[in-house]
């Protein structure tokens, strides 16, 4: 084997270069592809490890005001293994002895444990309260934003009854509290369901302990109470079909399905995780490519040195262990680097909002990943490297000087009065040479084409997302304002709206609306109530809205969920309130609805009649008060969005259940909105770390080509071109070569960043409209001509260095 190994000598030694840029570009990007893939599965899965690590109940239940017979009642049930309540407190905090009104936050507590040993609350500074305490709380992230609250600090909270509070005089003379206590805020955290939370469900609120709660049961209101059912989800429908048929006629229906919350949660946590596993997919190819030209390119350019010792007698199998033993290293120290930086990296995930929460923060070695990721990009690689080396091994020396190809567009640079360099590094850039110096540009174009596309599909994905972002009626608010009433348990009178709002300067229309859930074919669905031919409602993606009370229009996840398509007919309600209706449309819903409970958002939810908001059937005054106006302005008033609001606001004060509980908000952005603004970094990152590689590779291509066109530099060099234009040769080739890549890339990036978007758009159950960023696009035009010159810095540097008479004495 001693060709073998002079061989092997020879390769490691004049492609040195090669061996250390194949390792980087491998390790760097190779990395990068496999700490986005395991980044996309820790994402994904990091609510549902929280729900695991917080003990979360199956199911929630408001029996409206807190009764301890009625949560015994609950608890009671053979489908119910564990029952933990939370009650709400009118507490606030004083100031010389009186609560301030600007502190206004929620007081959640429990005579058993919820939120500490069920849905425990999560911190994300500090800890949670001691429960043998009454003197410690914790608040979330909300209120901590809100009035600047911080671990440590001290508050006097004063308690309020419910008489108390509804006293005509509480506001303007508010009496001694019931009970006051001097709390310490020892810890700032999200609870359970608000770790990614909708616009409308953002509420400052703090969490009290089992002591204080006990000491102030007196005083407490409402009530959710949390069960853990022994079946899961299965026994679900047994328990509300128990608890409607126990409650008196009339009552309002309000519960809460963890797994329909997990499922809001994992829909807004999967823009970020397809974000980083579409980064991670395209920079998997982007390496398969680039490092596969980088070692195909090896390969062929040993051409000269095979030759010789073939002549020499040496054998195929000798020639072939040789030649493969530099990319096989570089391989295996480019595999191995990868996974470090993976590794080494992986701190940086989960990335969005579920990050605050992580239950096991810091490196983290996803071997699903990273092993089997590792093992099939060393094998594509060792088989590109594989299949070459066979390939030249199959091929002989030409016995005959065969006549280069020429290109066209070179003759005409030529012909055109192009200077000498300009003309020279096209001929470099768009002819392989002949005989030993034949270097492979195709490959080289085709590679900048590939990277070109990618970082202009990323860039029209991210202005996608920003379009959508900025365009509330693609994301179900089909209007302006809403006027909303008691956190969405109150009512507006209808009466007063039509005498307020009809006509009115500036308001094109408006539509009345009632919040509920029921149960839709079995499965809990959130349920927003409009009258047929109403002239405000939600944007449709198929068939058409209400025309009477026995059709329904259901939200595209929930119509997938259920398995129906429009002209299918569904069962709604439970036990004896049972409905048959036919599925006329699909659309996106807006995300609102009552405050801590299940709520329309995107493509979940359903639109009904009124008449079928379980709880709403309490006669024609409740009739005629729904707890939401959806209101359009015509477009000058658009124009002059927040004056409209706050004409619109002084409008309604006399429209709710009772002064000031009727409030205007404009667009609230779901949960995937909200938490997808990592979206757009992700793309900036992807755009940017690709243009890198990128120029990593043009830079080894470039170098490639310097050291196989010696000979012709060195034939310049002696017909008079100088230093300058030898370095001006390269930085045309670079030019030339993004050029070509910028004109196939651009339309080719742009087509695929559409159908990625709509896809996008499909899975978020939002309206389809890509978008494409013309300036963003010019920029990335021009910046892709600068990173090749830069690119080209170094090899126009060895260019520089190419001395002419002892190029061709040597050759």
């Amino acid at each position: 084997m001693g060709f073998a190994r002079i061989y092997c000598a020879i390769t490691l030694r004049s492609h040195r270069r090669e061996l250390i840029g194949t390792v980087v570009l491998l390790g760097l990007l190779g990395g990068l592809s496999l700490l986005s893939l395991a980044g996309a599965r820790r994402t994904q899965s990091a609510y549902p490890r929280l729900l695991r690590a917080s003990h979360a109940s199956t199911m929630a239940i408001d029996p409206g005001r807190y009764d301890p017979k009625v949560d015994a009642a609950i608890a009671s049930r053979p489908e119910v293994l564990r029952s933990a309540t939370y009650v709400a407190f009118t507490t606030g905090v004083l100031v010389h002895g009186s609560p301030d009104f600007n502190e206004n936050f929620e007081t959640l507590g429990t005579p058993n444990g919820r939120f500490f040993t069920m849905d425990r609350f999560a911190p994300t500074s500090g800890r949670l309260p001691d429960v043998r305490r009454s003197d410690e709380i914790a608040v979330n992230e909300t209120a901590a934003q809100y009035y600047g609250y911080r671990v440590g600090q001290h508050l006097d909270l004063g308690t309020y009854s419910q008489e108390q509070v509804d006293a005509d005089s509480f506001f303007e003379h508010p009496p001694p509290p019931k009970i006051r206590t001097h709390v310490t805020i020892v810890g700032i955290g999200r609870f359970t369901d608000e770790v990614v939370q909708d616009d409308t469900n953002r509420a400052p609120l703090a969490l009290v302990t089992p002591a204080f709660s006990k000491t102030a049961a007196a005083y407490a209101t409402y009530a959710w109470q949390g069960l853990e059912l022994r079946h899961g989800d299965a026994d679900v429908g047994s328990v509300k079909a128990w608890y409607v048929a126990r409650s008196e006629p009339g009552t309002p229906q309000f519960f809460r399905v963890t797994s329909v919350d997990t499922y809001h949660v994992e829909q807004a946590t999967r823009p970020v995780s397809l974000a980083l596993g579409s980064f991670g997919v395209i920079a998997l190819v982007a390496t398969l490519l680039l490092v596969g030209q980088t070692l195909n390119r090896w390969l062929r350019t040993t051409r000269g040195e095979r030759d010789v010792l073939r002549s020499f007698g040496a054998r195929a199998a000798e020639l072939a262990a040789g030649g493969l033993v530099g990319p096989m290293l570089a391989l295996v120290l480019g595999t191995l680097t990868a996974v470090g930086v993976a590794y080494l990296a992986s701190p940086l995930m989960p990335v969005g909002a579920v990050r605050r929460v992580e239950v096991a923060r810091g490196f983290d070695a996803d071997w699903t990943v990273l092993g089997i990721g590792a093992a099939a990009i060393f094998a594509v690689l060792a088989a590109v490297a594989g299949v070459t080396a066979a390939s030249e091994l199959r091929r002989r020396p030409p016995t005959a000087r065969r006549e280069p190809r020429r290109s066209r567009l070179v003759g005409t640079a030529m012909h055109s009065g192009m200077p000498p360099s300009a003309v020279t590094g096209m001929r470099f850039a768009f002819e392989p040479g002949d005989g030993a110096n034949v270097v492979s540009a195709r490959s080289v174009m085709v590679a900048c084409t590939t990277a070109i596309t990618a970082v202009v599909a990323a860039l029209t994905f991210g202005a996608s997302f920003h379009t959508l972002v900025d365009s509330p009626d693609l994301f179900g608010w089909n209007w302006d304002s809403a006027v909303f009433d008691s956190g969405g348990y109150g009512g507006l009178s209808l009466t007063t709206a039509h005498q307020e709002l009809d006509g009115r300067a500036g308001i094109a229309g408006w539509s009345g609306a009632y919040f509920g859930a029921d149960s839709v074919d079995g499965r809990n669905v959130p349920l927003l109530g409009m009258e047929p031919g109403s002239e405000v409602t939600p944007p449709l993606l198929s068939g058409r809205m209400l025309a009477a009370g026995n059709e329904i229009v259901l939200g595209s996840a929930t119509a997938d969920a259920l398995g129906k398509h429009e002209g299918d007919e569904v069962r709604i309600g439970v036990g004896a309130h049972l409905a048959t209706l036919r599925v006329v449309g699909t659309m996106t819903f807006p995300t609102i609805g009552i405050s801590h409970g299940a709520h329309t958002s995107l493509g979940t939810g359903a639109l009904v009649v009124p008449d079928l908001i379980p709880g709403f059937d309490r006669g024609p005054s409740k009739r005629a008060s729904p707890p939401v106006l959806f209101v359009r302005f015509t477009s000058r008033a658009h124009r002059r969005a927040t004056a409209t609001n706050a004409a619109l606001t002084t409008t309604v004060s006399s429209m709710g259940e009772y002064p000031g509980s009727a409030v205007v908000v404009g667009p609230q952005r779901p949960a995937e909105i909200v938490n997808s603004s990592e979206v757009g970094g992700a793309s900036a990152v992807l755009a940017s770390m690709l243009a890198a590689a990128a120029a990593i590779s043009l830079a080894l291509s470039l170098g490639a080509s310097v050291r196989r066109r010696r000979h012709e530099l060195a034939l310049l060099r002696s017909l008079g071109f100088t230093r300058r234009q030898l370095a001006a040769s390269l930085a045309w080739q670079a030019t030339a070569t993004s050029a070509v890549g910028v004109l196939a890339g651009v339309p080719l990036g742009i087509a695929l960043g559409r159908v990625l978007w709509s896809t996008f758009a499909k899975q978020l159950d939002v309206v389809p409209h890509p978008s494409v960023p013309i300036g963003l696009l010019l920029l990335a035009t021009v910046g892709a001509l600068a990173i090749g010159n830069v690119a080209a810095v170094l090899p126009a540097h060895l260019a520089r260095r190419v001395e002419a008479g002892a190029v061709l004495r040597t050759e």
